[in-house]
Order: structure tokens, then C-alpha cells, then sequence
């Protein structure tokens, strides 16, 4: 996957796009829409037919009462009327981390059959995305995964996934160990005008910062992340990531009862349903006991992403990675062999598998 030839847009035409979803726009209509499109936000719902999308933001048109304009950082989902069933099942499929069962769905779908442009960019990002997920898990080949997302973003540059296919290629990057082709990517993220944008982009840096072992960098990125003010709940969701982070590097300097602390508040305040954070936040506390010596504690905490966060695939092969090991350490050989060939079954192309 070669980075430079991903699409980027110019900061005129992100200073221009943040002026148009600043705002709503109603225009007087004379007929109804045209079609029934359902745009999920995090508090309600948008109806009406969808008539332009921008990277930031996706119009609606809501027929006599005029048009809305709604960002993109608002935005949970979006279901277009006339889909087909596959994909509006492979959507949800992908939401909760089924991205193999998603792209068997996507793949059924008869492509001459469907109709409308926004419908087929939507199948292909799915398709795109969903393969992107599973190569980051090991399932999969990452640059296969890049060249269609890269594919994506070149031929659909104002599509509403821009920015999310634009991350995920970042994650790829940072998988394959280019890591500063990675943070050029997060760069791009950190470009639209919302601060919890800005935040998952520095997060995001910290991780690939983390990756290299440069912790006091990876400190400093975090703490950038957690010093922008926005008090909404998205925001208040990449806080908890930043703090997270923070906490991992800070162990990693030899704090590590100061980081078991925080790593076991963010578990409290976070979500239960928010499962990359919650796996992420156990897999840290695990390393954290390792360190202090702590087998027992250790074993739980990556336990417990193996039985309740097993959805999420790359931090779920990192835990099987770390249980081997701890399983050996008391005395359950066969528990350890059982983890392994888990680990080389489901994730046979990860690092941690070849690590084994």
C-alpha cells in the first residue's frame, strides 16, 4: 500500500467543508423526497432522502420542511431505503466485530441488481473495511486490505467513510510496522474540525508512538489529547483511550502501581459495551501484573478478554499470546497448549501467532 497516492484534501477545502456543517440549511420544497434514507445519530434519528455526502458531513433532504445538513462526528449509521437485506445485516455484523460473517454477507449481494451509486460505495466500503479488520487481526493480508481501502478512498474522495477508511489505513501501517507513514494518515484524521476527532488522531499517534518504544513521545501525545476541551460523550469516550494509553507508557517507565490505578478506573468508568476499550484497558492491566510478578492477576485480566471480549480480534490474539505463557506458570499444560492452537487457528497470520 503506497500512502502517497491516498487522495488528501487541502486545509482551503477542510476550512470550507467546516463552514458548511456548522450549520443547517433548510430550503423550501415543493415535493417530497425521493427516497426514505435513515441517518442514526447519537441522539435520534435523521429521515429523508440523502443528496450529497462530503467527508464531513451527509445532506438530507426531509422534503417539504427543506434539507439538513449532518455531520459526520454525529453520525452512528446510515441505511439507505432500497439496500439489500445482506448488506443492512452486514452493517450490523461489522458493529459488533462479525467482519468475517459480514463480508460472507456482502458477498452474496448481486451487484447488477443494485441501482444507486451511495448503495454501491457503501457495499464496497464495508467489503473494504471489513477485510482491513480481519487483516489486522491476522486473518488476512495487509496490503490486500490497504489496496482496496486505498482503492476506495481514490475513486469515492467526498464519501461520508472518508475519514473512518482513512484510520483504518493508518491501523494497517502501523501493523506493518510503517510507522511513519501511519502517523501521516492519523495526520489527515486530525484535520476535521471536531476536538474528539483530534483526539482519537493522537491517540492514535501515541499507539504508533508506543509501538516503538518510545514512551516519553508516546506520554507527551497523550497528554495532548486529554488537555483539548469538549465535554461530549464521544469526546469523553477518546478521553478515557488517551488516558489509557497515557497509563500503558507510563508503566512501561516503571510506574506501574501508579498505571494499575488508572488503567482500573478507566474499566470502572468506561462502558461495559464499549469493547475495544474495555479489552484494550484489560490486556494493559494484564501486562501490568506481569511486570509487578503478579501470574494469577495477570491470567484473569487476559482471561477475561479471551470470555468477554473475544469480538475484538487484534487485541483478542494479543491476550491468547499472553495467556501461553501463564498458563505454563501454574501448572495447566494443557490449558496452554489449547490457547496456542486457539491462537494459530483463529489468528494464523497475526504477529503474536508468529511469535509462537
Amino acid at each position: 500500500m503506497n500512502s502517497q497516492s491516498l487522495i488528501h484534501h487541502p486545509s482551503s477545502f477542510i476550512r470550507t467543508l467546516t463552514t458548511i456543517v456548522s450549520v443547517s440549511i433548510a430550503y423550501p420544497a415543493i415535493a417530497p423526497a425521493a427516497f426514505t434514507d435513515r441517518v442514526r445519530l447519537a441522539h435520534g434519528s435523521e429521515a429523508g432522502e440523502i443528496t450529497d455526502t462530503t467527508p464531513l458531513a451527509v445532506t438530507v433532504n426531509k422534503g417539504s420542511i427543506g434539507s439538513r445538513t449532518v455531520a459526520v462526528n454525529e453520525i452512528k449509521q446510515v441505511q439507505f431505503e432500497g439496500e439489500p437485506s445482506e448488506l443492512s445485516q452486514a452493517r450490523a455484523h461489522a458493529g459488533n466485530g462479525a467482519y468475517a460473517k459480514a463480508l460472507q454477507l456482502l458477498d452474496k449481494i448481486d451487484a447488477s441488481g443494485v441501482q444507486r451509486d451511495l448503495i454501491k460505495q457503501d457495499i464496497e466500503f464495508y467489503k473494504a473495511f471489513c477485510a482491513a479488520k480481519l487483516a489486522l487481526s491476522g486473518d488476512g493480508q495487509i496490503l490486500d486490505a490497504g489496496r482496496s481501502l486505498n482503492s476506495f478512498v481514490h475513486e469515492h474522495p467526498n464519501n461520508f467513510h472518508y475519514l473512518e477508511a482513512v484510520e483504518v489505513m493508518g491501523d494497517l501501517l502501523m501493523a506493518d510496522g510503517r510507522f511513519e507513514s501511519a502517523e501521516k494518515q492519523y495526520a489527515e484524521l486530525a484535520k476535521a474540525p471536531w476536538p474528539d476527532y483530534k483526539m482519537r488522531a493522537d491517540v492514535s499517534v501515541g499507539r504508533t508512538l508506543q509501538a516503538q518504544n518510545k514512551h516519553a513521545e508516546a506520554i507527551q501525545k497523550f497528554d495532548e489529547a486529554l488537555a483539548l476541551a469538549d465535554d461530549s460523550a464521544v469526546a469523553q469516550d477518546q478521553k478515557l483511550a488517551a488516558t489509557l494509553g497515557k497509563a500503558v507508557s507510563v508503566a512501561e517507565t516503571g510506574k506501574v502501581d501508579e498505571a494499575v490505578g488508572t488503567i482500573e478506573k478507566v474499566i470502572r468508568d468506561a462502558d461495559p459495551q464499549q469493547k475495544e476499550l474495555q479489552a484494550r484497558a484489560h490486556v494493559a492491566l494484564g501486562k501490568c501484573f506481569e511486570k509487578a510478578g503478579k501470574t494469577k492477576d495477570a491470567l484473569w485480566a487476559f482471561l477475561y478478554v479471551d470470555i468477554i471480549y473475544n469480538t475484538v480480534p487484534e487485541v483478542h490474539a494479543e491476550a491468547l499470546a499472553h495467556l501461553i505463557p501463564l498458563w505454563k506458570a501454574v501448572g495447566q499444560e494443557e490449558r496452554s497448549r489449547e490457547t496456542r492452537e486457539a491462537l494459530q487457528q483463529r489468528y494464523p497470520n497475526s504477529r503474536w501467532a508468529k511469535q509462537q
